[in-house]
C-alpha cells in the first residue's frame, strides 16, 4: 500500500498530464512543479519510481501532445519564430559544434548535451505558452508553490543535509547544492513578490507570504555570498525600478521583507557576509582565492581553444593547466559558456541575456496599451528584479545547466508577447517600440523612467 503523500502525488501528476492533452499549459506547470520538487529524492517518491514513472519524461510527451491536440489554446505569436528564439537555437547550434571541435567527447558530454537540448526545447515551449496573461499567471504562482515547496523542504532538513554549517542537499536535481540552492531562491523572492502585488484576495496574499518567507529562511541556511550579491544588486535594482504608480506601497513591502529577512538571520550568517568587505580576509579565504584563480585559468584555457573546449569538459581540463584545481566547476555563467561552447556561444548567450533585458524594456513601453496596465508593471517589475538577481548571482556559481535559470531568462519574452497580443487586441499597440537604438536614452535609463 502506498503512503498517502504518494498516491496524492500519482493522482495530481496524472491529472495534470491529461489536462495537459486539452490545454498544453498544464504540461509547463507540472514540469515546474515536477522539477522542483522532485519526487525521486524523497522517501514518499520511492515507491512511485519503483512503479516505473519517469516523472520528466512522461510530463514531456504530455505537454508536447498538448501542443498538438490543444492547439487552439496556444498563444499566437507574431513572428513565429523570433530573435529570442533564434539566439536559443543559436546557443544549441554551438554546443552542438563544440562536440566536434573541443577537446574530447565523453560521457559528460553526453549528459551534458542530452540535458542542455531538452532544457533549451522547454524553454522555448514557455516562452510561446506564456504568451498571454492567464497563462503567465499560472506559471509565476507556480514558481510561488515550488518555492514554498523547496522552502518548507530546507525548513524540515535533517542535520545531513548541512555542510560545515550550510545547508546542502534539498530540492530538486539543480539545486542539490548551497549556491544552487540559494541562487535558485534568490530569484525567485522578487517573482513571489509579484505575485503578492497582482493578487486581489487576501488568501493569496497569504500564500505568496508564506512562500516568501520560507524561502528567504531557506537562502539565509544556505549561507551563500554570490546569492548575497545577487539579492543586494537586485534590491538596488528595486528599490529603483519600483513602479510609480504605487511606489510608496511597493517601498513600504520592501521595508517589512527586509526586516522580516533580517530577523531570520544569524551572527554565523552575518559573518560570513561580511568577508565581502573584508580584503584581508578575502585574500586569505580559499574558496574567494579559489574562484579568481579559476577565472584566470578559463581565460588560459579559451585562449588555446577559442572554438571552446566541448561540453562539460571544464573539469576535466582545468587540471591540465592547474592540478590542484582538477575536476573543479568554473563558479562562473558566462565564463563555463564561454570555455565550453567558444566565443561564438558565449556571444551568442550575451546577445540573449541583453535580448531578454530589451524584452522587459518593450514589456514596460506596452504597459498602458495591456488589458490591465497594472498589473502588467508588476509582472515587469517582478521579472526584471529577478532577472537582475540571477545574472548577477550566476556571476559567482555555476548556473548554465541549470533549468530555472533558463526559465527567468525566458520570462521576459512571455511578458512581451503578452503585452503584444493585448495592446494589438485593443487596438492601441504603442508606436515602434522595438527601435531602441533610435533613443536617446540608454536602455537602463529608459526602463527607470517608463516605470
Amino acid at each position: 500500500m502506498w503512503p498517502l503523500k504518494s498516491l496524492l502525488y500519482f493522482i495530481l501528476f496524472w491529472i495534470a498530464c491529461l489536462l495537459a492533452l486539452f490545454n498544453p499549459i498544464w504540461g509547463v506547470i507540472n514540469y515546474l512543479l515536477v522539477y522542483q520538487t522532485n519526487p525521486t529524492n524523497t522517501w514518499w517518491g520511492a515507491p512511485l519510481e519503483a512503479a516505473g514513472m519517469r516523472f520528466s519524461m512522461l510530463t514531456a510527451v504530455f505537454t508536447l501532445l498538448g501542443l498538438l491536440f490543444g492547439r487552439r489554446h496556444i498563444p499566437s505569436v507574431r513572428p513565429l519564430v523570433s530573435l529570442w528564439d533564434m539566439g536559443v537555437l543559436a546557443i544549441l547550434v554551438a554546443a552542438c559544434l563544440s562536440l566536434f571541435v573541443g577537446v574530447s567527447y565523453n560521457h559528460r558530454s553526453t549528459m551534458a548535451i542530452e540535458k542542455l537540448w531538452k532544457m533549451l526545447l522547454f524553454v522555448l515551449i514557455l516562452a510561446r505558452l506564456g504568451g498571454s496573461r492567464r497563462n503567465l499567471r499560472w506559471i509565476i504562482w507556480s514558481l510561488v508553490a515550488g518555492s514554498l515547496y523547496v522552502g518548507y523542504d530546507a525548513y524540515t532538513a535533517h542535520p545531513s543535509e548541512f555542510l560545515l554549517g550550510r545547508l546542502d542537499r534539498i530540492g530538486g536535481p539543480d539545486f542539490s547544492t548551497t549556491s544552487g540552492t540559494a541562487s535558485h531562491l534568490s530569484a525567485m523572492l522578487p517573482l513571489i513578490g509579484a505575485a503578492f502585488l497582482i493578487s486581489h484576495h487576501w488568501m493569496w496574499k497569504v500564500f505568496a507570504a508564506v512562500s516568501g518567507a520560507f524561502a528567504v529562511n531557506a537562502v539565509v541556511m544556505c549561507r551563500t555570498r554570490s546569492a548575497f550579491i545577487g539579492l543586494a544588486v537586485g534590491g538596488l535594482a528595486a528599490v529603483l525600478m519600483a513602479p510609480a504608480a504605487r511606489r510608496l506601497r511597493v517601498y513600504a513591502l520592501l521595508l517589512v521583507g527586509c526586516v522580516a529577512a533580517f530577523a531570520l538571520t544569524d551572527g554565523h550568517y552575518w559573518d560570513r557576509m561580511k568577508t565581502l568587505t573584508d580584503r584581508q580576509v578575502l585574500e586569505n579565504d580559499a574558496a574567494a582565492v579559489s574562484r579568481t584563480e579559476i577565472w584566470g585559468v578559463s581565460l588560459r584555457i579559451l585562449a588555446d581553444h577559442p572554438q571552446g573546449i566541448g561540453l562539460g569538459n571544464f573539469a576535466r581540463v582545468i587540471g591540465a593547466y592547474e592540478p590542484k584545481y582538477a575536476k573543479r566547476s568554473t563558479h562562473n555563467t558566462v565564463v563555463v559558456c564561454f570555455v565550453e561552447l567558444g566565443i561564438a556561444g558565449g556571444m551568442a548567450f550575451l546577445w540573449l541575456v541583453a535580448s531578454s533585458f530589451t524584452h522587459i524594456y518593450r514589456s514596460v513601453r506596452l504597459a498602458d496599451a495591456t488589458a490591465q496596465p497594472l498589473e502588467t508593471r508588476f509582472l515587469t517589475y517582478g521579472i526584471l528584479v529577478a532577472f537582475v538577481t540571477y545574472f548577477v548571482a550566476g556571476l559567482g556559481t555555476e548556473r548554465f545547466y541549470c533549468e530555472s535559470y533558463w526559465w527567468v531568462l525566458a520570462l521576459p519574452v512571455c511578458l512581451y508577447r503578452m503585452a503584444v497580443q493585448e495592446a494589438a487586441a485593443q487596438g492601441s499597440l504603442l508606436d515602434a517600440p522595438e527601435r531602441l537604438e533610435e533613443e536617446r536614452l540608454t536602455p537602463v535609463q529608459q526602463v527607470s523612467h517608463e516605470f
